[in-house]
């Protein structure tokens, strides 16, 4: 049972999720069609980049000798990067608002987390934040089916984390609380976000 947990926590990581949110966005919004480089900027910063991470572990000194917590901090920092240059790009470059808002959305929560777990030694969930983040999106986009099937999704992502002792459900909650706090921040000053 433990390989399928660790498998599901595998095929769930953020940037597959980000990738999977900007594909639907960019085929159901018509203000987003023929942005097709718009998309392909986006998903290199918002999914690419994060998850070569995983690969260059091993050649980064300072992350290669430290498992899962050199891993976990290593995908921090690439997010944390991939989001400052892709939400700089989507604003120079005049993308569509939706993905002027996605991106801000992930450079936010990306503080956010960046804030909780190395400033304030308070360890929450990337992994949480990256999947709920997307959700909410999707909801605040009006895509409620793909929304339904993101929020059904949440639950063996969380197990997964549990059992295999990623996280705790408080950490999780910490995590997937952040998006919350983020969305409804954009949401207040979207109109000022948009037409900068």
């Amino acid at each position: 049972m433990e390989k399928w947990f660790k498998l599901i926590r595998k095929i769930t990581i953020p940037p597959v999720f980000a990738a999977v949110l900007l594909i639907i966005v960019y085929i159901t919004h018509s203000n987003c069609s023929g942005s097709l480089w718009h998309l392909f900027g986006t998903l290199f910063f918002l999914s690419i980049l994060p998850t070569l991470s995983y690969p260059l572990q091993k050649y980064i000194p300072k992350y290669k000798d430290r498992g899962r917590e050199g891993q976990r901090s290593l995908a921090m920092i690439f997010s944390f990067f991939g989001y400052l240059i892709g939400t700089f790009t989507v604003f120079i470059f005049s993308a569509p608002a939706e993905f002027k808002i996605i991106c801000l959305e992930y450079l936010l929560c990306g503080i956010g987390i960046l804030l909780l777990n190395k400033v304030f030694k308070i360890k929450a969930s990337g992994h949480a934040c990256g999947i709920v983040g997307p959700v909410l999106l999707l909801l605040y986009f009006g895509l409620y089916i793909p929304a339904i099937i993101g929020t059904v999704l949440i639950i063996p992502v969380y197990i997964s984390s549990i059992q295999t002792k990623q996280h705790s459900l408080p950490q999780l909650i910490g995590g997937s609380s952040v998006p919350v706090v983020v969305l409804l921040m954009i949401t207040i000053f979207t109109e000022a976000f948009i037409t900068w």
